[in-house]
This record gives C-alpha cells, structure tokens and sequence, in this order.
C-alpha cells in the first residue's frame, strides 16, 4: 500500500490537522493556546488510524480528512466536558436561570443515583463517546444505547431538567 506511507500521508494530514484546529479557534470552540494541543492530539489519531485506510473505498486525502472531522469532533467535546466539570469543581459558573454550579452538580447526581448501574454507565460514558463507541464499548446494541438515553432524558424531564413545558418544568 504505497499510497498510504507516512512520507505520503504526512502532508495531506498536517493540512487537515491545520485547517480543523485554525477552524476550532477561529470559531471559538478552542483557544488559541490549545491549537498546537489540539493538532499534536489529531496528528496523533490520524497515524494510528492510517492501516485501516482502503484504497478501494476512498483516495488518501478524503480517508485521512473524514478522520480528522472525527478526530477534531471527539477531542473539542472532551475538551468542553473537562472545562464544564473544572468550572463544576471549582464553583465558578451558573445556569442560565440562577442555579449555583454546585447546586447544579448534586441535582445530577441525585437524578444519576436514581438510575440502574447501566443507566449511570451509559451517562459517564456519553461525556467521551457517541453511541454507536458505547455499544462497542459495552458489547450491546445501539438500540439498547438509545433505550438508555431516553431512560436518561426521561429522567433529567422528571427531574426538572429538560425543554420549557416539558414535565416538570426547566429549572
């Protein structure tokens, strides 16, 4: 697979890696510290992924592009979760209507303890990964994810947390 080489691959991917992180600052969903961080991290997952490009399915450029979309989605979500749970852990921030963060914080965990264990892995486990990576994850379907996520989503509605007009009102 000639194709594929790190010599070959190795531009095309700087340049998807570059393009995604100028994207990220620019729009505001990362600092401009972060860039380098960010592409390191991308640059990272691009060469990991790289044996499993097919030659047959797509050319280079596209294979290691919609990796790097991929890559940029899940890192800028990590990112953003661990910023919220900083601002959480550190008493800084609260909700649009009021709630203190820490208030905010024992809510979720209340609702959370509520939950069969199941339910309670599937939330930790939706902060880094998408459903389809949970039920790779935990060996079940994607049905059975989604199942689980409206359990969740019924429970936070239950709970107060939710759209305007749902039951039990938004908080």
């Amino acid at each position: 697979m000639p194709d594929a080489s790190f010599e070959h691959a190795l531009p095309l991917a700087l340049r998807a890696v570059q393009v995604r992180a100028g994207f990220a600052v620019a729009t505001g969903r990362a600092s401009a510290s972060d860039r380098k961080d960010l592409e390191q991290e991308a640059l990272l997952g691009l060469f990991l992924s790289l044996p499993r490009y097919d030659a047959s399915r797509a050319g280079l450029r596209t294979f290691l592009e919609r990796v790097a979309d991929k890559r940029f989605a899940s890192l800028l979500r990590r990112r953003r979760t661990d910023i919220l749970v900083e601002h959480l852990e550190d008493h800084r921030i609260a909700t649009a209507d009021g709630i203190p963060a820490v208030q905010l914080r024992v809510d979720f965990q209340n609702v959370l303890a509520q939950l069969s264990a199941s339910s309670r892995e599937t939330a930790l486990l939706l902060i880094d990964h998408r459903p389809a990576e949970i039920s790779h994850i935990l060996g079940i379907a994607r049905s059975t994810v989604y199942a689980r996520i409206a359990k969740l989503r019924r429970a936070f509605v239950a709970a107060g947390y939710g759209p305007a007009g749902a039951r039990g009102g938004a908080r």
